[in-house]
Formats: C-alpha cells, structure tokens, sequence
C-alpha cells in the first residue's frame, strides 16, 4: 500500500511538474511572437493574429511616448506603467485562452490560473485625488491620462471634461442633481475632472439649498457606486490645493473612502522648470540658440526668482519665460527691418532669455 501510495504521489508531481513546464513553455512562445514582430533582421512574414498583436505594439509605444513627456513626477509615471504592465498580462492571458468558437487551441483558464490573474477583463483605473499648488501639472496630467488610458484599453473614449463648483451647482436640489447627473452623463467613458473640488463644501448665498454641494456629492458617489455593472461611468478626479483639500476631505469621508489613490503635485524645481520651457520652445515651433542648454536655463531660473514665488506659479512660469523671450524676439525683427538685416524669426537667443528674465518674471 505504501509503495502504491507513493506511485501515486510521484505521477501527480510529474502531471503538475508537466502543467508548469506547459504554461512556462506558452508564456515563452508569445515572447518570443512578440519579439519576432519588432521586425530585428528584415521583415517578417505574420498572420493575422501577429498582425494585430504588432497594432498592439504599436500601442504601447504611444503610451510610453505619453507618459515620457510628463516632467517629473515619477510617483505618477510609476503607477501608469504598473497599470500598463497589468493590461498587458490580461492581454497574454487572453492570447492564451481557448477560442472553440474559430478554433484556435489555447491553455485552460484552470491552467493559467497557475500563473497569472484568475480575473477576467482590463484592470480598472482608481478614480483618484490630485493634490498640487498652481500650475503644478494637474489637469495637463488628468488630460494625459484620458489618452493613455484610452490606448490601453482601460476607458471606452479619450473623453476629457473639466468642471468646476458652478458646472455643478443650481439654485435648489433638484436642479443640482439634474446639473450633476448631465455632466456624469457628458463624462461617460472618459475622466471627470473636477477642479477646486473643495469649494463643493462651501455654502453660498445665491443658492437656497443650504446643502448643495452634498447633493453633488452625493450624485457623484452613486455613480462610482453603481460603475461596477456597466463600467461605462466616468473615472472621476477630484483636483485642488494641498490644505483646501484634505480639509475639504476630512469632513467628507464617505466621499474620501471611494477615492483609492491620491497624488501629489511637488512644487517643479528651477531644473524641471527649465525642461518644460525647453519643451514649449520646440512645441511653439522655436529652436534655441546652440549655446543655450538646460542647465545654464535652470541656474539663471535659481538666481532670478525664489522658492515661494515659483510655488505660487510653478509651470507657468516658463510659459511666462517663452512669452518674454518671443517679445524680445519681435522686437530685434522690427530692428531689424529698418537696418536691413537678416534675422530668423524662431531662432531664441541667449539674450532674449536673460532680458525675459529680468524684465517678466517678477
């Protein structure tokens, strides 16, 4: 009895041991299906399955484009790509489903239930709270997230609606409520931002419902309540001020508790700063001279201005630096009319930015 008990255990480690080596060996062909679809070595001759799956390379790359082009806040890029990462093993795990309606043969979800995720579907994006000073990068981020989040699959649209208090409120209950629930239904399928979210607990005399702010409150709570059906409600951001908003928060809990993550927005360093003016400069279709690097941009920005200024300004302030340096920029071309010389109209020169300097951003 004992020797056919332990028969008994060796076959069942040899069946588990071969499910492994099945599901590793899977895994490893769709690597290696995916890595023959980068095209090394010349062109590659796909199905149509491989075909899609290349699309889908496609994809990623305009994701990781996006997120790239966020300076700093590396906190945030972290949790994009996690969510990335997590599409990607839904997708494999699909790819690697049985499909007996065309055919195709594939692993059992008991057996890839070994390795990956026994949920089924895209991961779902947590509706989120932004903490940030002014011109920290909130809503450019919000609006960033509706695109990457549509290129994963993650939301139904690319669907991006800012709203504030009075996009919310009415004068009585009823008319909150019907005001709400048509920006919730604006919104569906895409991101709801709600900017100085915190002013939704104030009061105002105007309004004869004393309780306004709740009602919205309340509307949109329900939606994110009643999301888990048709996931088609709108991921919801609720942006602001550091102390507004954990004040405003404190006092609303249930509101806080549906809210899974929150960012904050720092503050941008002279050096960030001086790569978001290097990057509006090419996107306002300027070049700077050769001699102007990053660096030299960011001391000048250190020396220039101080800490509590930048706070209260951060990404604008190099939208103020670009608009100086493009003054400084008109006025040598008209110079240059009555002079008759040459001058190139996009070219920004070290000049331009230290008169910007001293000049605009007081």
């Amino acid at each position: 009895a004992g020797a056919a008990t332990s028969r008994r255990g060796g076959n069942a480690g040899d069946a588990a041991r071969k499910q492994q080596m099945a599901v590793e060996n899977a895994i490893l062909d769709a690597v290696k299906k995916r890595s023959k679809m980068k095209g090394i070595g010349g062109e590659t001759n796909m199905d149509p399955g491989m075909e899609e799956e290349r699309e889908e390379m496609g994809v990623r790359d305009r994701v990781e484009d996006l997120i790239s082009s966020i300076v700093g806040l590396e906190h945030i890029k972290c949790q994009i790509r996690g969510l990335r990462r997590t599409t990607e093993i839904c997708d494999l795990r699909e790819s690697l489903l049985p499909d007996h309606g065309n055919g195709v043969r594939g692993l059992s979800p008991a057996l890839l239930g070994v390795t990956l995720s026994d949920e089924s579907g895209r991961p779902r994006a947590p509706h989120m709270i932004f903490f940030g000073n002014p011109g920290t990068g909130k809503t450019a981020v919000a609006r960033l997230l509706a695109k990457v989040y549509h290129e994963l699959g993650i939301l139904r649209k690319p669907k991006f609606l800012e709203v504030e208090r009075m996009d919310l409120i009415a004068a009585d209950q009823r008319g909150t409520i019907a005001k709400t629930r048509e920006v919730l239904d604006e919104a569906r399928g895409g991101i709801l931002f709600i900017d100085e979210a915190y002013t939704l607990g104030m009061t105002s005399k105007r309004s004869r419902a004393e309780n306004a702010g709740n009602d919205a409150m309340n509307e949109i709570m329900r939606s994110i309540d009643t999301d888990e059906a048709g996931r088609d409600s709108p991921l919801v951001i609720l942006a602001g001020f550091p102390t507004e908003m954990n004040l405003f928060l404190a006092r609303h809990d249930e509101l806080r508790r549906r809210f899974d993550v929150t960012f904050e927005f720092p503050d941008y360093t002279p050096q960030e700063l001086a790569e978001v003016f290097v990057d509006l400069v090419h996107a306002k279709g300027f070049y700077l001279d050769e001699t102007i690097r990053v660096d030299y941009i960011a001391k000048l920005l250190e020396k220039q201005t101080d800490l509590h200024w930048r706070s209260e300004r951060n990404g604008r302030v190099s939208e103020m630096l670009l608009a100086g340096a493009r003054t400084e920029v008109r006025k040598r071309i008209r110079s240059a009319q009555f002079e008759e010389q040459e001058v190139d109209p996009q070219l920004i020169l070290r000049v331009d930015i230290e008169t910007a300097m001293m000049h605009d951003l007081k």
